[in-house]
């Protein structure tokens, strides 16, 4: 049995986790980054007492300084749904929520299903890279979940590598979401990756025009 026909498998997915939350959003200039993290760390000890949350990567963009965000797990919708309820009654929540700009471009929220979870390494993350792609429209979701599958023995043998999630969210935006254990060694397994043919097929069944690719820093991580 070859790897993509094992999605369901307990050996690849993580059980527990049955949402995935993307918030990225533009740093409200009127906030340092130091304001910003102490509000967001003043968050943690109500957040962590919710039923279903899995903790958070709070991250900053590499390339882009002024891109922030969050990558927050939780056992399902429910638990995303009855958590976003609390927090915006939160006076300390709503506080965080001002760091980011709700006008701009970059802010956006993207809640999705995992449909593949890598088991975790006891290794120490150090960047977070996230692709956001939507499929060409003659795939359908099936098919770009094996191709995209297909490419896992590939990045398990890449120096560096620690752990991919892969979520999809009900209007068909992809998060690909990989841990490495620096920029340098993303960037290398990247040359690697475009050069493989396994690769080569899922790219070309991504729309390029609706797609992104960003490297993030690690600020705040508190997932279990």
């Amino acid at each position: 049995m070859n790897e993509a026909n094992t999605v369901n498998s307990k050996a690849e997915i993580a059980p527990k986790i049955g949402t995935v939350v993307l918030v990225l959003g533009e740093q409200n200039p009127e906030y340092s980054k130091e304001q910003v993290l102490e509000l967001s760390r003043a968050i943690d000890p109500m957040v962590d007492t919710f039923d279903g949350y899995y903790g958070r990567k709070m991250i900053f963009g590499i390339e882009n300084p002024k891109l922030m965000g969050d990558a927050v797990y939780y056992r399902d919708i429910e638990s995303f749904e009855k958590a976003t309820e609390i927090e915006l009654k939160s006076e300390t929540c709503l506080k965080f929520f001002a760091t980011m700009l709700p006008e701009s471009n970059l802010t956006k929220m993207l809640i999705g299903s995992p449909v593949y979870i890598s088991p975790k390494k006891q290794e120490k993350v150090g960047v977070v890279e996230v692709a956001l792609f939507k499929a060409k429209p003659e795939f359908t979701k099936e098919e770009i979940t094996k191709s995209a599958i297909a490419i896992n023995p590939i990045l398990k043998k890449l120096d560096g590598f620690i752990s991919r999630k892969l979520a999809v969210t009900t209007d068909g935006q992809w998060m690909d979401i990989l841990y490495w254990s620096s920029l340098e060694k993303a960037k290398s397994a990247l040359a690697v990756v475009m050069k493989s043919e396994v690769c080569k097929t899922f790219f070309e069944m991504t729309d390029e025009a609706n797609s992104e690719f960003i490297h993030f820093d690690i600020a705040i991580d508190t997932e279990q």
